[in-house]
């Protein structure tokens, strides 16, 4: 039953990869940059799946912390923005919304398991 799951995940992460690659190509550099830890996801989320296919956990870990990399970095990077749009508009409860999200990474960071 496990291999069924690994195989939709694999099928599933080709499919992101094929329009993720099509919009990166398709867009301006700003689409790129936004659309690039997107990609990097899919194509970890793709390898690991295989490696675990192939049960080659270490390999799968890799492809599990590259992953973690490109999300948190993706993250940290909309709530830096959102941080300092906050102070320029002078829009202090949008902190309160930061906090939280936040929050919620360090648990994503903290519970991430494959």
């Amino acid at each position: 039953m496990k291999k069924v799951i690994i195989a939709k995940n694999i099928i599933m992460a080709t499919i992101v990869i094929i329009f993720l690659t099509w919009a990166f190509f398709k867009n301006e550099l700003v689409g790129k940059i936004i659309i690039l830890p997107f990609l990097i996801c899919a194509l970890s989320i793709l390898g690991g799946n295989i490696s675990l296919l192939f049960k080659k956990a270490k390999l799968a870990n890799i492809f599990n912390v590259i992953f973690k990399i490109s999300f948190g970095l993706y993250v940290i990077g909309v709530l830096g923005y959102t941080i300092y749009y906050a102070f320029v508009n002078k829009a202090y409860s949008l902190l309160i919304v930061v906090g939280i999200f936040i929050l919620f990474l360090l648990l994503f960071f903290k519970n991430r398991k494959r």
